[in-house]
């Protein structure tokens, strides 16, 4: 049964995690990409759904393994540490916004995106499933901490299947975002706009998925202390 006072908490903070940086920039040069290939609006369309579909998977399983995990533990030991896991991650986001780079930054791996690279130019929708799985996987350095927090938050007020739906629509609210960009970017034109619009303000979305982590995780210690 879905509880009111947790339900706005999901849909906020899945809607925030929608907006990291990783995902919307790949998504954004993987249409681009499309474009240059000289591939026909369905084409751009078939993948992109492809792709999102396999976000929306792997980010759901990530989120069911996670959740069997919490809710196996009476005293919930695990909700104490993934609030201070958010914190930390939060605070990580600050720097990167004040001073990206360095030794520890919130960015996909070179290596991976090398792969996500090579799979994207065989442009098929076997290549779109692999790189929507791979980005599932490895965004979690941008803001699956807010995920991290949100199957904490739940680990402790709910069981395993009351946490179910919460996941599901968590989830959705995650990918909703990069369904509208997806669908208003099969235009070329439109695709330059959004990737200027990435670039100029894409490092501001850092301050504020920092801010969101740090919220979450000082409301989970609240709960669980």
């Amino acid at each position: 049964m879905i509880q009111a006072p947790i339900l706005p908490v999901v849909i906020v903070s899945g809607f925030i995690d929608s907006f990291n940086p990783c995902a919307i920039s790949l998504l954004l040069i993987y249409i681009s990409l499309m474009f240059t290939l000289e591939k026909s609006r369905k084409e751009i369309f078939t993948f992109g759904l492809f792709y999102v579909i396999s976000i929306y998977v792997t980010y759901l399983f990530i989120g069911l393994g996670l959740l069997r995990a919490g809710t196996a533990f009476t005293f919930n030991p695990i909700s104490k540490i993934v609030a201070i896991i958010v914190i930390i991650f939060g605070l990580i986001n600050i720097k990167e916004y004040f001073w990206p780079g360095g030794k520890f930054t919130i960015r996909i791996p070179l290596k991976v995106r090398a792969v996500v690279s090579k799979y994207a130019y065989q442009a098929t929708i076997a290549s779109a499933v692999i790189v929507g799985i791979l980005i599932g996987l490895y965004e979690f350095p941008c803001s699956g901490a807010i995920y991290l927090a949100i199957v904490g938050l739940l680990s402790s007020t709910v069981t395993f299947w009351r946490g179910l739906p919460y996941l599901f629509i968590y989830n959705f609210m995650f990918v909703l975002p990069l369904i509208i960009i997806f669908v208003l970017a099969t235009n070329k034109i439109t695709t330059e706009k959004f990737i200027n619009i990435q670039e100029k303000h894409g490092r501001k979305l850092h301050l504020v998925l920092a801010i969101a982590m740090i919220i979450l995780g000082i409301s989970i210690l609240k709960v669980v202390f």
